[in-house]
């Protein structure tokens, strides 16, 4: 890793000034805001990095695209991009795109020619964007913020976990211009099923018998599991001036996951989800849509 000493702000060849703060390393030509001494580890396996590859632009411009659409937007921020085809995807339909995700990623960056000036990497403990206060007009980001707060990256719970996502999504709200949006997706803890993932570390025994006997995650929708709702959104922002739309998850879940009998199923139920239900623990996924409004 190569320290970077207070990288000065540059100017993009047509004029826009650059987004980002200084940096602080870089890991194979892809700079970041990390700690010095900051170890690599592959964060993803390659079946679902070659799935990324092939899911991410269709999901970007199916789904995607439409709610970039309904406002003015021309910066766009996806936190937690994996391989990064949703930032491409939406970069060569026009926009000025990001894309930011952990350490150990950058060489699959490099091999899928992702551009250093478009990805950055970010400390997982200490959570800091390289963007200037108010530089995006919409950020997304999908199935991340159930990990945040972990210790093994997935479903084991630190004690300050609530703490750690509340910081989390108030820094990509730092970075929101007024006006801007961010779209905040991923399983609803209140939803008894989840197909995305493993039981929580603290599963009640019958959870886990559940989840064997059925094929699909089940867990209890009381209580605390490190899966989120839309009250964690709404206590995470608490105080911020923002207001928060409940969204259909409808095009975007395939639920390859789920068994195969239950898929068409699954799809005709979001598709006809009642709106009034969409905030709710009838929704499988949260699907948030927070708007800054100054």
């Amino acid at each position: 890793m190569r320290t970077i000493a207070h990288l000065a702000c540059r100017r993009h060849s047509g004029g826009l000034p650059m987004l980002t703060k200084p940096f602080t390393a870089e890991l194979s030509g892809y700079k970041g805001i990390l700690p010095t001494g900051t170890v690599r580890s592959d964060v993803t396996t390659e079946d679902y990095a070659d799935a990324q590859e092939i899911f991410q632009p269709g999901k970007a411009r199916g789904f995607l695209l439409p709610i970039i659409r309904e406002a003015p937007a021309r910066t766009l921020l996806d936190v937690g991009c994996g391989m990064g085809g949703m930032a491409t995807a939406l970069e060569e339909e026009g926009y000025q795109s990001y894309g930011v995700d952990l350490p150990g990623l950058e060489r699959r960056w490099a091999s899928a020619g992702r551009s250093p000036d478009r990805f950055f990497l970010v400390d997982p403990d200490r959570f800091a964007l390289p963007f200037v206060d108010g530089s995006i007009d919409f950020a997304f980001t999908f199935g991340v913020i159930e990990h945040v707060g972990t210790t093994d990256g997935h479903a084991d719970r630190r004690p300050n976990w609530h703490t750690a996502r509340r910081d989390w999504l108030r820094e990509i709200f730092r970075v929101l211009r007024p006006g801007g949006r961010m779209l905040v997706g991923g399983p609803n803890r209140g939803f008894l099923l989840d197909v995305a993932h493993g039981p929580d570390s603290r599963a009640a025994a019958w959870e886990l018998w559940l989840t064997r006997r059925l094929g699909v995650t089940v867990h209890r929708i009381w209580g605390d599991n490190f899966l989120w709702a839309y009250g964690d959104v709404r206590r995470y922002l608490d105080g911020l001036p923002c207001t928060i739309e409940a969204r259909s998850v409808a095009g975007f879940l395939e639920f390859s996951r789920a068994p195969a009998a239950l898929r068409g199923l699954a799809r005709a139920y979001v598709r006809h989800l009642p709106r009034a239900l969409l905030g709710t623990g009838f929704n499988p996924w949260v699907m948030a849509l927070i708007t800054r409004t100054h």
